[in-house]
C-alpha cells in the first residue's frame, strides 16, 4: 500500500511540476498589469486548507449476483497549494496542487461493518472572475483537473488505484486584503469527478466485489492565506 501510494505521488509531482511550470511561462508572457487596486499584484501564492464533504452515496456491484452494498462517506480535510496571476484587478488564472480526503463504512450489514477510505490527489486549474469593492474581493470559479484516486477497505488486501480522472469543479470565494501583499480568504467548491477502477475486485467476506457506482462529486471549503509578489 506505501508503495503504491508513493508511486501516486512520485507521478503526480512530475505531472504538477509540469502544469506549474507551464503557467508560470504562461503568466511571465504577460505585462504585469496595474492589478493592484485593492492592493492585489500580478502573482500570488496561496495556502488552502478546510473540509471536503461528499454529496454522492455509492455501491459495490456484486459481479456473481444481481445484488449492491450501499454505502456512504464522511466529511474529511482537503487542502492545496496554487499559484495564480491577476491578468487585470478582475480576472486571474489560478493552478494548483492538493490533497482531499474521506473514509466511511458500507450501509449493508452482509459488508461486516466494514469501513472504507479514499485518498485524492487533484491537480488543476481556475479561471477567477472578481468583483473588487475597495480591499474586498468576492470572486466566482470554474475549471477543469485531473484526479489522481486511492480507494481502500478495512480487512480487505486490495488497494485499488483509480486511472487519472478528468473532473470539474465550480465555486465562489471571498479574498480580503490585510496588507500590500498579503491576503486572506475563504473559497467553496464543487467537484465533479468520476475514478475508474477498471476490472479490479474487492473481497468482503468471501464474495468479489466490483467497484462500481463510486464519484468525487463534493464540496470542498477552504480558508485561504495568500501572498502577493
Amino acid at each position: 500500500m506505501k508503495r503504491n501510494l508513493l508511486n501516486t505521488w512520485r507521478r503526480t509531482a512530475a505531472k504538477t511540476a509540469a502544469v506549474l511550470l507551464a503557467g508560470i511561462a504562461i503568466a511571465a508572457t504577460v505585462p504585469a498589469t496595474d492589478a493592484a487596486a485593492g492592493g492585489q499584484i500580478g502573482n500570488y501564492l496561496a495556502l488552502k486548507g478546510g473540509f471536503y464533504s461528499p454529496s454522492a452515496e455509492f455501491d459495490l456491484g456484486n459481479v456473481n449476483a444481481e445484488s449492491a452494498l450501499d454505502g456512504s462517506a464522511d466529511t474529511g480535510v482537503a487542502g492545496e497549494i496554487a499559484y495564480g496571476h491577476y491578468f487585470s484587478p478582475s480576472f486571474a488564472l489560478e493552478f494548483g496542487v492538493g490533497y482531499f480526503r474521506s473514509k466511511g463504512t458500507f450501509a449493508s450489514a452482509d459488508a461486516g461493518g466494514q469501513e472504507l477510505k479514499f485518498d485524492v490527489i487533484p491537480v488543476i486549474a481556475s479561471a477567477k472572475v472578481f468583483v473588487p469593492v475597495g480591499s474586498v474581493f468576492p470572486y466566482g470559479e470554474a475549471g477543469l483537473g485531473a484526479y489522481f484516486t486511492q480507494f481502500d477497505v478495512s480487512e480487505s488486501l486490495n488497494t485499488f488505484e483509480g486511472s487519472t480522472t478528468l473532473g470539474a469543479h465550480a465555486g465562489a470565494g471571498l479574498n480580503i486584503d490585510v496588507s500590500e501583499n498579503v491576503f486572506v480568504g475563504l473559497e467553496m467548491r464543487y467537484v465533479w469527478a468520476e475514478p475508474f477502477f477498471g476490472d479490479q475486485d474487492i473481497d468482503l467476506n468471501g464474495e468479489d466485489y466490483a467497484l462500481n457506482g463510486f464519484n468525487l462529486n463534493g464540496f470542498t471549503t477552504m480558508f485561504v492565506l495568500g501572498l502577493g509578489f
